[in-house]
């Protein structure tokens, strides 16, 4: 797998270093340590002269002194990651540290020396933001790291920082010296020779690199590159070695392996090489030559497509939606439930692929069913959208009488499968189209119960190392698009999801996009990605800044702004059911913890209220008023504060705004002492007494400058008479 050329290990054990909660796993360690190749300073003109030298030495020792800083200033697609967590993974061996910890960069522009935790004896890997959508780190990091290294030493920890060559030169200034030096390249063989033995320990690497079309393949890739082809070697063998199989039926274990042995002779190899190198071409000569074959039929090209798309699909079900794709792009409605058409073994037989035991079908050659959807994007412009359509209403449609399963589960998984493709097919190809055609078909149509999967794939792509920076980009295009709910409503349930935990700085500039859209369901789902958000301490002011500001846009401030101080005001925090989550930092009395001023409190409570008077008891402004109130008279550190809030809230003179939130507010306090399943509590009615004489005491007051202004506009008015 790759994180946009990061090197990563097996999915499930990459995905940890996305968790800044939790430690690197020592078995992610132990795979990185085993497919690490080192990196060659270039000497004398060419990586590969007798004079070359690793740096990983170097590196190590840099990292050696208690409260070193390491600085891996290198392009993406070129072991940065992997990097880092190899010398992790020494300093482990060495017992130099005792864990890695991946750290949360924030949201804010500056990384402060109070974000490093206090444990002892740890290693950090810290990967910079990118500069993206107005948000740069700030050029005083380099500068800063100093005092990082003041703020490790004591605690025997070091910490790798992993950034671009760009953003270094303009973030780097005054760093301490040498602590960013030239770490050279991998070499091609020695990155696919370590993924290959750790991956297939009996695969002929050394048959394989030493050919000579593989060495022009490999030469001046990047590792990303590398990864790829590295793939395509494994699949050219196993597609190999499973007509081997096939073809060996009846023979014993010795007779079999003896027939293995066929696949890795230097003829066999020659071939898969050859293979290889056509599928880095994505077939297209291959391909050309198999459409404009005389006899090819429309049905035959459009259940290639299908196969292609549908990949681990039962034979049935392709056979199905590939007549239903010649419907869409040809108009033409294909009889399969009789024998007219070509059945499922011709049509497989047509398009090299093979049908397993449990009539799934397989390509015989690797990479061609990717290749064959290039060929027919590319080939086929005007056929683009219907097909589309037809991608997005596959899993929508009612089942057809030639599948071979009809119920839910089938169509769900064929969901995901589309899905899949989508995904992939976006990350590969850089295009969204058929991803944003998924999105907001399956939005449309609610009762198909298909929109929670859509974005859930959304998420794990958002998260996954091979697909995140593509759909970072694409998050952040979708969270701009007005004209259909669909798109930033995506966006906004992927923030308040697993890429909202992992990303925050990056799913809150997502969100101001997304707060801008005049659909109420998007408003409604920000409360959920609010939440999910605020557990992030460092996004808390930033966060807090943008609700404020939506609660005073008279655009979206019914809307957007009210939903968000909701999210905050109607919910218990986490370390006191009893305290709204927006003040229960407020209650430690930490100065070191965001604390929202009373004016934002007040601008946040203003919006609530406009609610308006009526029934008590469901709404999102009496289970904010309910919960402050009981704040109030269990938490008497907080008593000023809330009934400040609230009081300044409807403290709007000579306006009728004012009047109505006043009355909303003494509604909801009224039934606050005493509803339904509420019994009356005199310490309840007490705090609603000492809220109404506030109140009342500003009427007074307001009454009392309504009258002066009168007597001094009287007094004007009769000394220009005079």
């Amino acid at each position: 797998m790759v994180n946009n050329g990061e090197m990563i290990a097996v999915k499930n054990v990459f995905e940890q270093t996305l968790d800044t909660h939790a430690p690197i796993s020592a078995g992610y360690l132990d795979v990185v340590s085993e497919v690490y190749a080192e990196l060659y300073v270039k000497q004398d003109g060419d990586y590969f002269a007798k004079t070359e030298r690793s740096t990983f030495t170097d590196a190590y020792s840099l990292l050696e002194p208690d409260g070193s800083v390491l600085v891996i200033s290198r392009p993406p697609g070129t072991s940065r990651n992997i990097t880092a967590y190899a010398l992790m993974a020494r300093l482990m061996e060495s017992g130099l540290i005792k864990e890695v910890w991946p750290l949360s960069f924030g949201s804010a522009s500056v990384f402060p020396v109070k974000r490093l935790p206090r444990e002892h004896h740890r290693g950090y890997v810290l990967e910079l933001p990118p500069d993206e959508d107005g948000f740069e780190v700030h050029d005083s990091f380099g500068a800063n790291l100093e005092k990082v290294r003041e703020y490790l030493g004591p605690r025997h920890s070091r910490l790798i920082v992993i950034t671009t060559p760009e953003q270094w030169r303009r973030i780097g200034r005054g760093a301490p010296e040498g602590v960013a030096p030239d770490l050279g390249t991998a070499r091609p063989a020695d990155v696919a020779e370590r993924w290959l033995r750790a991956e297939e320990p009996d695969f002929p690497v050394t048959s394989w690199l030493r050919h000579r079309k593989m060495k022009a393949l490999l030469d001046g890739q990047s590792p990303t590159e590398v990864l790829r082809i590295v793939e395509l070697m494994r699949e050219a063998r196993r597609t190999a070695l499973r007509a081997i199989a096939e073809a060996s039926v009846g023979l014993d274990a010795l007779q079999l392996r003896r027939a293995e042995a066929v696949a890795d002779t230097d003829e066999a190899i020659d071939e898969q090489v050859n293979e290889v190198a056509a599928a880095r071409d994505n077939w297209e000569d291959d391909l050309h030559d198999w459409h404009e074959k005389s006899e090819r039929t429309s049905f035959q090209r459009n259940f290639l497509v299908t196969a292609a798309v549908l990949r681990g699909a039962p034979v049935g079900h392709i056979y199905a939606k590939a007549a239903d794709l010649t419907k869409s792009l040809e108009g033409d409605n294909i009889e399969v439930t009789g024998q007219k058409a070509p059945g499922v073994i011709a049509m497989t037989r047509a398009i090299h692929a093979e049908r397993t035991k449990e009539g799934v079908l397989s390509f015989r050659r690797p990479h061609w069913d990717d290749a064959a959807l290039e060929y027919f994007w590319t080939d086929r412009p005007l056929a683009r959208v219907p097909f589309l359509q037809w991608l997005a209403h596959a899993p929508l449609d009612e089942p057809k009488l030639a599948m071979e399963s009809v119920d839910l589960d089938y169509r769900r998984a064929l969901a995901e499968r589309i899905g899949d493709f989508a995904v992939r097919w976006a990350v590969r190809h850089r295009r969204q189209e058929p991803l944003e055609e998924i999105v907001t078909t399956w939005h449309k149509n609610p009762k198909k119960g298909l929109w929670p999967l859509a974005t859930t794939l959304l998420d794990d792509a958002a998260v996954h190392p091979a697909s995140a920076p593509y759909i970072h980009t694409m998050l952040l295009a979708w969270s701009s698009r007005k004209t259909d709910a669909a798109l930033p409503l995506a966006v906004v349930s992927v923030c308040a999801g697993k890429f909202g935990r992992a990303h925050t700085g990056k799913a809150l500039r997502r969100l101001r996009h997304a707060a801008e859209s005049e659909h109420a369901e998007v408003a409604e789902a920000l409360q959920d990605a609010v939440r999910t958000l605020w557990a992030d301490a460092s996004v808390r002011p930033l966060l807090f800044k943008d609700i404020v500001d939506w609660c005073g846009n008279d655009k979206i401030k019914d809307t957007v702004g009210r939903q968000t101080f909701a999210a905050l005001a109607t919910v218990a925090g986490p370390s006191n059911l009893d305290i709204p989550l927006i003040l229960d930092n407020a209650s430690h009395g930490d100065d070191e913890e965001f604390h929202p001023s009373p004016e934002d409190l007040v601008k946040g409570w203003r919006t609530l209220l406009r609610e308006g008077p009526g029934p008590t008891g469901t709404r999102q402004v009496d289970k904010a008023v309910f919960l402050w109130l009981d704040a109030a008279l269990r938490h008497r550190p907080l008593k000023d504060l809330i009934l400040h809030s609230l009081r300044k809230a409807v403290d709007i003179r000579g306006t009728e705004e004012g009047r109505v939130l006043r009355e909303t507010l003494r509604a909801c306090a009224h039934g606050w002492v005493q509803g339904k399943d509420r019994p009356f509590s005199k310490e309840r009615e007490a705090v609603r007494q000492e809220l109404s004489a506030l109140l009342d005491e500003d009427l007074h007051a307001a009454v009392q400058e309504q009258e002066q202004e009168e007597a001094t506009g009287a007094s004007t008015r009769g000394t220009d008479t005079a």
